[in-house]
């Protein structure tokens, strides 16, 4: 059974990989399509960790692309639910890149993701409350939701 609510810490999700040279675009760089395939990856780990069971891409709202990614570089997407509607969760996710033999890492990249948790039948599913901790978690929920609201409206 699924809980009423989950703290913001529970519902979070991370992947990190080696960027290898099939992953490349022309420059030599990630290719913008991976990357979006490891955010979508990412978030997913957050939406299902809070929905409790499966949940589905329902939009990939803005992607920034801020620095390149080269090969040969480890990339980690680290992602957490910001707010929740009934069955939507609303989920950024934070690109670093890391030159391995350095150490030096980087904030490359945001993203916003949607996601919808569904049960067996792929209907949309209630999901838990979310409850910020700490005045980060506050802030970010509280920016969500404009954002949410500010959608909804157009």
């Amino acid at each position: 059974m699924t809980p009423e609510s989950r703290p913001m810490s529970y519902s979070v999700g991370a992947i990190t990989t080696f960027v290898m040279p099939h992953m490349q675009n022309v420059r030599g760089d990630l290719f913008g399509g991976e990357l979006m395939a490891l955010v979508d990856q990412a978030a997913a780990v957050a939406a299902i960790r809070h929905a409790g069971g499966p949940a589905v891409t329902a939009a990939i709202e803005r992607v920034d692309f801020r620095e390149r990614i080269p090969v040969g570089a480890l990339v980690t997407c680290q992602a957490g639910v910001d707010f929740v509607g009934n069955s939507s969760m609303h989920i950024s996710v934070q690109v670093y890149s890391e030159q391995v033999s350095t150490g030096e890492k980087r904030h490359t990249h945001t993203a916003h993701v949607v996601f919808v948790a569904v049960d067996e039948q792929g209907k949309p599913k209630r999901v838990p409350r979310l409850i910020p901790g700490s005045e980060e978690e506050r802030e970010r929920y509280a920016r969500a939701e404009a954002q949410r609201q500010t959608k909804r409206q157009q």
